[in-house]
């Protein structure tokens, strides 16, 4: 849908008493910086400016992990931790959103019978015990309400789910630097063991079987691919991404919310 397209729907649905036929659609991960030039629309803050992910991705010419958000009161994202397990910032232009936030480790008891994470953590659907029998020990999550003009830092690991409690526009970025690197490379090695696991059967008819599997941990981009190769170069880690485990550092930090710049 092109912009001028979802400005009129916005318009149309606030005019509809915040109601249409086509429900409540959110704009999501649009590429200002990478469709246009962005220069001067605003200033990169210092404390988030190592910036390896977005740099990396700007010298190929590819792509970029930098977004703006906007939608009617309403909207929201589902439950979910950032790409790669990057590092994360947003700043609310106009509007406001209520984090619910989940530190590493805590998305587990959040598991169904099947082993797959909720799409939305406010379903009633937790509380039944046989489909998610972990539930109960899971601790309330921490939860942010961010104002217009604030931003919020959202650390590598951790879950979370986002609301606008009004109509709403931020910028959002993710980014990687020395400090959380070794937890992409981690996330990556487990992503690709899954992989290998799944396929695991056709190992041994399928020739240069481990090379097929890159492809499937990529997907449509080959970002992981690209990503997986740069950091083999720079990071003093073992070079065996075939093992079954990759135990990784320890995620710190704690959601981080302030003023923007």
């Amino acid at each position: 849908m092109p912009l001028r397209d979802y400005i009129s729907y916005w318009k149309e649905f606030i005019q509809g008493d915040y109601s249409s036929p086509r429900g409540c659609l959110y704009l999501k991960d649009w590429h200002l910086c990478r469709d246009f030039s962005a220069e001067g629309v605003f200033t990169l803050p210092v404390y988030f400016s190592s910036d390896w992910l977005n740099e990396y991705w700007d010298f190929l010419d590819v792509d970029d992990y930098r977004f703006i958000y906007m939608g009617p009161t309403g909207t929201w994202s589902p439950f979910h931790a950032d790409i790669f397990r990057s590092f994360s910032w947003s700043v609310n232009i106009c509007g406001r959103k209520k984090w619910l936030f989940f530190p590493p480790g805590q998305e587990e008891a959040l598991r169904d019978c099947y082993g797959g994470l909720p799409y939305d953590v406010t379903t009633p659907a937790l509380l039944d015990n046989h489909l998610h029998p972990k539930h109960q020990p899971c601790s309330p999550p921490l939860e942010v309400t961010q104002e217009a003009g604030e931003m919020v830092f959202v650390p590598s690991g951790w879950h979370h789910q986002v609301h606008n409690l009004d109509d709403t526009i931020s910028i959002n970025h993710n980014w990687v630097n020395g400090c959380n690197v070794a937890n992409m490379w981690h996330f990556l090695q487990q992503e690709l063991c899954a992989v290998q696991q799944e396929v695991s059967e056709w190992k041994d008819s399928m020739p240069d079987w481990h090379n097929h599997c890159q492809p499937l941990l990529s997907g449509p981009g080959h970002h992981e691919i690209l990503l997986r190769n740069q950091l083999r170069r720079i990071l003093p880690f073992p070079q065996d991404h075939r093992q079954k485990e990759a135990p990784g550092p320890n995620e710190r930090g704690r959601p981080w919310q302030g003023r923007g710049q």
